[in-house]
């Protein structure tokens, strides 16, 4: 599918119906048709432009006689790994002479909502500008979602309950969204100091500050995505050490039943031995007597256990 976008006077992201001179065109999972159409009007490498629909693709950038392609890591929610689970997925995003293209193999990312949400926009027909925004979109879309990571891991911690392991497997996926989120955004980072130095060399004093601006956007994330991980490893420690405690109290509590059952046990057998000379064997009330006896001693027993702390 192709979408076409372009900026107004207020730097506001309008949608169009169809493709005008300096828009911005959006590929969200297309066919082969659209891409070897894009592939020929722009001159741009059909392997190239097919590269951000792998998910395996890693975060580099290319330049061309034509043109320059970025592919940065974006954040997605991935139903796969539950109701709070996220994963990022490659974003192809190509400087033109006269268009900004980007390619992603889903239709719907969360860098066109937090487009759509901004009102300073650079226009569409200022391609190194529009650009950044773009990269700097991409970056703050893991905000969002690093704020409901971090809503449900406060809300995994305040369980009135004892933790369970439904708890503890959900921690683990919330920490492996914040892995994959925490690796993304070092790799993009990566990509974008080689980019600046690329152009330090060229001397393109705009352009610099264009793209410090994205390094500054991606280190934010990269930073609050780092805290996040943190603290929720320490949550996850703190759940792992509370189930140690209650298993190990539940192992004391089977110990001392085990304890307690074992002296009427003991006495019994002792004194249900078919042989002469056993204790009270011939007064009346000598099973009363051993009986009490056994309480006696399994009172006894229970006291002291409750004193070690048993249970």
């Amino acid at each position: 599918m192709i979408e076409y976008f372009r900026t107004d006077d207020n730097g506001t992201l309008l949608k169009l119906g169809q493709e005008e001179p300096g828009c911005w065109i959006a590929l969200f999972d297309p066919d082969v048709k659209e891409l070897a159409d894009i592939a020929t009007r722009f001159t741009v490498d059909l392997d190239d432009l097919r590269a951000p629909l792998d998910r395996e693709e890693i975060s580099r950038i290319e330049r061309e006689d034509s043109y320059t392609m970025f592919i940065v890591d974006t954040p997605i929610h991935d139903e796969s790994l539950g109701e709070h689970g996220y994963t990022t997925i490659p974003l192809g995003i190509i400087q033109t002479p006269t268009n900004v293209i980007s390619v992603c193999s889903v239709l719907r990312i969360k860098v066109i909502s937090r487009l759509k949400s901004r009102r300073d926009l650079h226009p569409t027909t200022d391609i190194p500008g529009f650009t950044s925004d773009l990269l700097i979109s991409s970056s703050g879309a893991y905000a969002s979602m690093l704020r409901a990571l971090n809503k449900r891991r406060i809300a995994l911690a305040a369980v009135d309950q004892n933790p369970s392991r439904r708890n503890l497997e959900e921690l683990y996926t919330l920490d492996a969204s914040l892995v994959f989120f925490k690796t993304s955004l070092a790799t993009n980072k990566t990509v974008f100091e080689r980019f600046r130095r690329t152009l330090a060399a060229d001397q393109d004093e705009r352009a610099l500050d264009l793209i410090d601006d994205v390094i500054v956007e991606n280190s934010q994330m990269l930073e609050t995505t780092s805290l996040y991980s943190e603290i929720l490893d320490s949550t996850i420690d703190h759940f792992g050490l509370m189930m140690d405690y209650d298993l190990n109290h539940t192992m004391m509590l089977v110990a001392a039943i085990t304890l307690v059952l074992c002296v009427p046990t003991v006495i019994g057998g002792l004194f249900g031995m078919n042989v002469g000379g056993i204790p009270f064997g011939d007064k009346v009330y000598g099973f009363a007597t051993v009986t009490g006896i056994t309480a006696l001693i399994l009172l006894a027993v229970l006291a002291l256990l409750k004193k070690l702390r048993w249970f």
